[in-house]
């Protein structure tokens, strides 16, 4: 049984309340260097590297909306819905960046004219641009926070479908960069894709990440609470081990749990807050096999 002295939502809300302002700057610092990216780099040469803002670029070049208010009509238009299909805490993290990244974007204008480009080889425009955009959402993801968008879409394919979100961005980014060749053409769809793998591999090294999951191996005589949280706020299973201890010959119990990378960060946070003196070891894994699901 779990430790009734234990409170779980009351320990996770006075955890984040802790760290509030430390993630919040992050998140900001992510928002406002991910949308100079797009600003800089890729609006101006119509590159679509996916997501809203790759809809946006569409849409302005065909109606011509700002991309700014594209970018905040179809997140909105997600947040909603998400609130209805998701977790609602989750969703109130989504909101700040709903609001933030089209105002950031807003400015884009004003970054012209203090970065000029003219004459720079696309190439290096995709490549810089993926790089800068790479560690903003990098950031992102760390905070804890998220901006919306196509990440509300990957989270409701996730719970409902069971498509990963490493397979449902692809394959609708991959969708969406074909679709954009129809407007600018093969050789912008080509640097998109340039552009995406940048970013890709930017926002792995920020975020520690060279799996798409990471398997945890805790050793800690809270097990209870831990696979509390585990099993009732991820939404993920845990194995219990029994262990022995080499030196010590004490018997506990070893927690196994398999999580996305993009919880990383959650997970380990409150792990340490909930046992001070947890032993944990976290391994990249890059395949799970369970007879029915493989990932």
């Amino acid at each position: 049984m779990v430790n009734n002295d234990f409170d779980l939502r009351e320990f996770l809300t006075e955890l984040d309340r802790k760290n509030k302002t430390q993630k919040f700057t992050i998140f900001i610092c992510g928002v406002l260097i991910y949308s100079i990216a797009f600003s800089i780099f890729f609006s101006p040469r119509n590159v679509v590297t996916g997501g809203t803002t790759g809809i946006a670029l569409i849409v302005n070049d065909l109606f011509h909306i700002d991309t700014s208010i594209t970018v905040f009509g179809l997140s909105f238009i997600l947040l909603i819905i998400g609130f209805f299909l998701l977790d609602k805490s989750v969703m109130y993290k989504t909101i700040f960046g709903v609001i933030l990244l089209p105002i950031f974007m807003e400015f884009g204008s004003l970054y012209g004219y203090i970065f000029d480009f003219d004459g720079t080889s696309l190439f290096l425009m995709v490549f810089c641009g993926g790089v800068m955009m790479g560690v903003g959402n990098g950031l992102i993801i760390r905070s804890g926070f998220s901006v919306g968008g196509f990440q509300t879409l990957y989270q409701i394919l996730y719970k409902y479908f069971g498509v990963s979100i490493g397979k449902s961005t692809l394959v609708l980014n991959g969708i969406l960069i074909i679709f954009s060749s129809f407007f600018f053409g093969i050789t912008n769809a080509l640097y998109a894709v340039i552009g995406l793998y940048v970013s890709s591999v930017i926002t792995d090294k920020v975020m520690l990440e060279t799996s798409a999951t990471k398997t945890f191996y805790i050793v800690t005589d809270k097990e209870k609470e831990i696979s509390q949280y585990i099993v009732e706020n991820l939404g993920y299973g845990v194995t219990e081990i029994n262990a022995r201890g080499g030196y010590s010959n004490q018997v506990k119990k070893v927690l196994m749990c398999a999580i996305p990378t993009r919880e990383y960060y959650q997970m380990k946070e409150v792990v340490q807050g909930i046992d001070e003196h947890v032993f944990f070891l976290i391994t990249d894994t890059y395949e799970i096999y369970d007879g029915a699901f493989s990932a």
